[in-house]
């Protein structure tokens, strides 16, 4: 769950540029304010909304009897309102946070070039390019030779 909104976010979702203009009464001071946000944030509010109620449903799930009536109350009232928030942010915005994570997932099972890199040591990925680098001139080299033997 919380790989899957990292993952999401590694993509780009966020450029900073856009401003979205959040409205809100501030009780407070009796006045309605106004904060500007891009839509990225609003997605990453999105998303760790999520992450925090289906963190709370598995503490949930877990420790019940630990938390005794009330807490558990508590803890259940959290996370229900945190999902509220999740779908009505992604009605507003017109994100689709289930599309995301499958977007992200498919992406993650592409397989990778076998010398791309990721995981090994500089020093090894150097060695082989250069061992490759050494076969290649040494064809090379070869069919020079086969063509001039030919020719002669």
């Amino acid at each position: 769950m919380v790989k899957d909104s990292i993952g999401i976010m590694e993509q780009g979702a966020c450029t900073g540029t856009a401003a979205v203009p959040i409205h809100y009464y501030d009780v407070d001071r009796m006045q309605e304010r106004t904060i500007e946000s891009c839509q990225g944030d609003l997605t990453v509010i999105c998303n760790v909304l999520a992450d925090y109620a289906d963190m709370l449903d598995e503490l949930l799930q877990a420790g019940r009897e630990k938390l005794g009536f009330c807490g558990a109350m508590q803890y259940e009232r959290m996370r229900d309102r945190c999902r509220k928030i999740t779908a009505e942010l992604q009605e507003k915005t017109g994100y689709d946070r289930a599309a995301a994570i499958e977007k992200c997932r498919r992406r993650a099972k592409r397989s990778r070039k076998a010398d791309d890199g990721v995981g090994e040591d500089a020093l090894v990925l150097a060695a082989r390019r250069r061992g490759a680098a050494q076969e290649a001139a040494q064809q090379a080299e070869d069919a020079a030779g086969k063509n001039k033997a030919v020719q002669t």
